[in-house]
């Protein structure tokens, strides 16, 4: 589908002469299709179904959206393009496609852009206008068929030009005079001069004085006259000319009036569909309505007569695309309707129409508007950005500090994980924020807010909320209060560990998946349990029973190792763990509990050996806070004799 704007003159010479523009740098921002790159983000998608920001420019004056290319006039009066340039269209000399915009050679002192179907044309400060790209029909203007020219050339004969417009493969020029000049394709008499001969040099429309404002469509025009009515001629197919008096799908060579319209500031053409906005800042629409771009609130093929365009009011400009109308409300909102096969309404949503205006999201103060084949295009005050996320993840349970890195950040009023506010944020500069993420779960877009709206959605924004980790099992549980014991720790969202701890000592470990790590158990004071704990950016594991590890005493030397069967012997136990006192660790000689306990130091205790009724070797086992030293023979080993 081919997609065109029409520049509408008035809109554009206020937006130069307007005081703000000087002082507020104007960024431009894109939406729906980028198959050719021509939303300029400096990335690649199919579509974007919100606005994203136009990568570099600054000091914007006025954007149009062609039908797979943009462009961009700047304050200085320079000219940038961005998308397709399969026939030059860009105009930098090349017929490379750019993903962000390059500056159009040869042009300066410009004060308005037109976008046509694969051309361009540029109004300069000098009343003349240059063009490049396509030429099949001549619409390049420059007395030279079929030549399609990848950097600008002067349209032939023309001056004092105070407004353009570029159509599919046709173009217009409104003079000083009031009168309107046009070339390019004539097929359907889209030229206005009586005739169907396609001229690759402007000739007059006829019949045409006072003219305040024009548009070019697929192969039709628009003009709104002094007295605020409209005149239309070309193509009729889809009753584009608003006049029922025509038979149907007749086209008109010469000038018609638009039935019904009055008062109209504006005019904006489409591929099958012309809209009107009025002094009271209402619009009406008429032509092709299968996708709903007339917005009568249905689906029908074709609207002769202009109807009220319904839910719109306070509107400042017009734009009608391929499919899609969009317009610009005093307040800086945008609202479109129409196909939005491509996210073209940037409502977030892509695939079906609507008949009914929709808010585009993200984005308010807007300057301007432009809607192309299948995508759009706006300039206003910048929207913050989201370049960055550091640290990128955090626990469920929030409160992780992150600084939020990107452009515009100055003045925001809200920051969000999601759609749940942050906890709490402050601005540090116009490129960084800190911001204390609330509560959540999964991968979230991180946004930021300020009067202008809100920062577009992109990867770069994502914050990924990561599960608390759980320590379900320990192979095995018990080891000396030495330390050094292998142990092997079961459980869940294990990876990314950053901190192993037995009790409040820390553990050397090794991550072997998200269900098990191994570890080697520190050393401990004393006999006893610890619980175990695993860190990850999710947080801390709740200690529980199945990650109790016991520090468990040890027995090293029995001395002496043997004594009667009747018990009663002094003997020394050396060892680790013990507890001091005289009640606080339980010796057993075999089953049999040894008296007089007395401990003076964790390694060294004394007692008297229990008596038996049979001889033979036992082991002395050392029990602390209900944890038994391990059996190990000879160094535990009693004989009874």
């Amino acid at each position: 589908m081919v997609g065109f704007v029409a520049a509408i003159a008035l809109t554009l010479v206020l937006a130069v002469a307007a005081p703000a523009r000087a002082e507020t740098p104007y960024t431009a921002f894109g939406w729906g299709q980028d198959t050719q790159h021509q939303l300029g983000n400096g990335t690649f998608d199919a579509f974007d179904t919100l606005p994203t920001n136009v990568a570099k420019l600054t000091s914007v004056e006025a954007v149009s959206a062609g039908g797979e290319h943009s462009l961009g006039l700047l304050s200085g009066g320079t000219v940038w393009s961005w998308g397709s340039n399969l026939e030059g269209q860009l105009g930098d000399g090349t017929n490379v496609s750019r993903n962000e915009p390059v500056q159009v050679t040869a042009v300066s002192g410009a004060k308005a852009v037109a976008a046509g179907g694969a051309f361009s044309l540029a109004l300069l400060g000098t009343g003349t206008v240059m063009a490049w790209g396509a030429n099949e029909s001549g619409q390049l203007g420059d007395g030279n068929f079929q030549a399609e020219s990848n950097v600008p050339v002067a349209v032939k004969g023309l001056t004092n030009v105070k407004a353009i417009a570029a159509g599919s493969t046709h173009s217009l020029a409104l003079l000083n005079t009031g009168t309107v000049m046009a070339w390019g394709d004539n097929t359907s008499g889209e030229l206005g001069n009586g005739t169907v001969k396609t001229s690759d040099v402007p000739v007059a429309v006829k019949g045409l004085t006072g003219v305040i404002a024009i548009a070019a469509g697929d192969e039709f025009s628009l003009a709104v006259l002094s007295n605020g009515t409209v005149e239309a001629w070309g193509n009729n197919e889809l009753g584009q000319l608003g006049n029922p008096a025509l038979a149907e799908e007749e086209d008109s060579l010469l000038p018609v009036a638009v039935t019904g319209v009055t008062g109209a500031t504006s005019v904006a053409a489409g591929l099958s569909h012309g809209l009107a906005l009025l002094s009271g800042g209402t619009v009406m629409g008429w032509g092709g309505d299968a996708s709903g771009q007339v917005v009568n609130g249905v689906l029908e093929p074709r609207v002769n007569t202009p109807v009220a365009v319904g839910g719109l009011s306070g509107v400042s400009a017009i734009s009608a695309g391929g499919l899609d109308s969009a317009a610009l409300l005093a307040g800086g909102s945008v609202m479109t309707w129409g196909a939005n096969t491509r996210g073209t309404l940037g409502d977030g949503t892509a695939g079906s129409p609507s008949a009914v205006p929709v808010s585009v999201g993200e984005v308010e103060r807007i300057a301007g508007i432009s809607t192309g084949g299948a995508h759009m295009l706006a300039f206003g005050e910048p929207i913050p950005g989201v370049s960055s996320l550091s640290p990128a993840s955090g626990p469920t349970a929030g409160g992780t500090s992150v600084e939020v890195t990107g452009t515009h950040l100055e003045g925001a009023t809200a920051v969000a994980f999601g759609s749940t506010p942050a906890t709490s944020f402050t601005v540090n500069s116009a490129t960084s924020i800190t911001a204390t993420a609330p509560a959540g779960t999964g991968t979230v877009d991180v946004s930021v807010t300020t009067a202008t709206g809100s920062s577009p959605k992109s990867t770069a924004d994502h914050f990924t909320y990561i599960k608390p980790p759980t320590v379900t099992s320990l192979k095995p549980k018990l080891g000396p209060i030495a330390g050094g014991t292998t142990v092997v720790i079961g459980g869940t969202e294990l990876t990314g560990a950053t901190s192993v701890r037995f009790g409040s000592e820390s553990a050397s470990f090794k991550v072997n998946s998200s269900k098990s790590i191994t570890a080697t158990a520190p050393p401990a004071a004393a006999a006893g349990y610890a619980f175990v704990t695993v860190t990850t950016p999710g947080g801390t594991s709740v200690a529980s029973t199945k990650g109790r590890y016991s520090y468990a005493p040890t027995v090293e030397s029995v001395s002496p190792s043997t004594g009667l069967i009747a018990g009663g012997e002094a003997v020394t136990v050396t060892g680790t763990g013990f507890a001091l006192g005289s009640t606080a660790t339980i010796f057993k000689f075999g089953t049999h509990r040894a008296l007089s306990v007395s401990c003076t130091s964790t390694t060294t205790c004394t007692m008297l050996s229990p008596k038996t009724t049979v001889t033979g070797t036992v082991d002395v086992v050392a029990t602390v806070a209900k944890i038994l030293s391990p059996k190990v023979r000879p160094q535990d080993a009693f004989t009874y004799e």
